[in-house]
């Protein structure tokens, strides 16, 4: 949920802090193109491939990061598998309810995400998937659900960001709209908790 929001806001976030950034959009919806294309362009570039292809198709950004926005996996697993083929990091943007919790645990008719991203290991490099991190957005203040779905996963062994995206008005309607000051909120705290943690780090 809310995946495309997230991405366009941390691309910014990185972007603002000088971090080197191309996005990709490899959603077929292609909500990204459209959101930087509303705003006038984005101050870094947004390709698009949301192909079975991706892996192949593109290089990666040298001494910058590339950050992908995917369509839902349920939705488009070719899609998945391919970008998880040279992802160095996937990060399950979700809300913390009990619905969005089953719809990425017990899906009734597609792969559960963890599956996913674990069957990525046997197209990669050393066999090993890359690190599974979930960011939890559109956060209520006071409510319990948040962090009863936080101890439920944590207990059951996810990666859990320390980060939480609150339900915020400029953020929900962000994506027709210029994006200013990413870095000066909780974006700007998630790209420290991922230098913090070793998920991302800037070149020598």
């Amino acid at each position: 949920m809310g995946k495309t929001t997230d991405t366009g806001f941390m691309a910014h976030a990185l972007h603002e802090v000088g971090y080197t950034v191309r996005a990709w959009d490899a959603d077929e919806s292609q909500h990204l193109t459209q959101w930087s294309e509303a705003a006038g362009g984005f101050p870094f570039p947004v390709e698009k491939n949301a192909t079975a292809t991706f892996a192949t198709d593109v290089e990666s950004l040298k001494g910058g990061i590339d950050i992908v926005d995917v369509g839902h996996t349920e939705n488009h697993p070719h899609i998945a598998d391919s970008v998880l083929k040279v992802a160095d990091l996937a990060i399950l943007h979700m809300e913390p309810s009990m619905a969005d919790w089953q719809r990425v645990t017990q899906p009734r008719t597609s792969t559960p995400i963890t599956d996913i991203v674990a069957r990525s290991a046997f197209a990669r490099p050393g066999r090993q998937a890359p690190p599974l991190w979930v960011l939890f957005n559109r956060v209520r203040t006071g409510v319990r659900s948040a962090k009863d779905i936080r101890d439920m996963m944590r207990e059951e062994g996810w990666n859990l960001f320390t980060v939480m995206i609150p339900v915020r008005d400029e953020i929900k309607q962000a994506t027709a709209f210029p994006v200013e000051r990413a870095a000066h909120g909780p974006f700007g705290e998630l790209v420290t908790e991922m230098e913090t943690r070793g998920l991302i780090k800037r070149d020598a």
